[in-house]
C-alpha cells in the first residue's frame, strides 16, 4: 500500500497545552471494485473502535457485481476479537449473496487470533503474490504454522 491513504473521520484531540492536533488514524482502508474481484485492503490496527467499517465495507462490496471479494490483510499490526468477528460476519454476509470470500496473506497476528479462535480454518486463505481468477476454486484453507520446538 502506499503511504498516501485516506482518512475516515479524522477528529483532533486536545494536547497536554490545551491545543488540538488531528488524531492519528489507527487503521485504513481501501477497496478496489473490478468487474471479477472486488479488493479489500486493510491496514493498521482492527479493533472495537473499528472493526465494524470493514464489515460495513463488505456490505458496500456486495453491491458490486464481482462474484469474488479478497481482504488483503497483510499490514495488519493489531487484530483484536472485533476483528475477527467482522471477518465472520463478512463471510456470512457473501455467502448469502453468492460471493466467494478470500483472505489473502494475513499478518503473522491475524493468523495467530484466527488460529487462536478456532476460524482460521473457516475462511479461504491465499499466501501467494498472485490471486486466483475468481472462477478457481484451487486455494485451500490453511492449518495454523505450529510454532516452537
Amino acid at each position: 500500500m502506499s503511504d498516501e491513504r485516506p482518512v475516515f473521520g479524522c477528529h483532533h484531540v486536545s494536547t497536554a497545552s490545551g491545543a488540538l492536533r488531528p488524531d492519528e488514524p489507527i487503521m485504513w482502508l481501501s477497496c478496489d471494485t473490478g468487474v471479477d474481484v472486488t479488493r479489500i485492503a486493510v491496514a493498521g490496527e482492527v479493533d472495537l473502535s473499528n472493526a465494524h467499517l470493514l464489515t460495513e465495507l463488505v456490505e458496500t462490496a456486495v453491491a458490486a457485481s464481482a462474484p469474488l471479494v479478497v481482504i488483503d490483510l497483510s499490514e495488519v499490526g493489531f487484530f483484536g476479537a472485533y476483528g475477527t468477528s467482522a471477518l465472520v460476519l463478512a463471510q456470512r454476509i457473501l455467502t448469502e449473496h453468492g460471493r466467494r470470500l478470500i483472505l489473502h496473506r494475513p499478518s503473522p497476528v491475524v493468523r495467530r487470533v484466527l488460529g487462536v479462535t478456532g476460524t482460521l480454518t473457516a475462511f479461504e486463505v491465499v499466501d501467494r503474490p498472485a490471486l486466483p481468477a475468481a472462477s478457481e476454486r484451487s486455494a485451500r484453507p490453511v492449518v495454523p504454522a505450529r510454532s516452537g520446538s
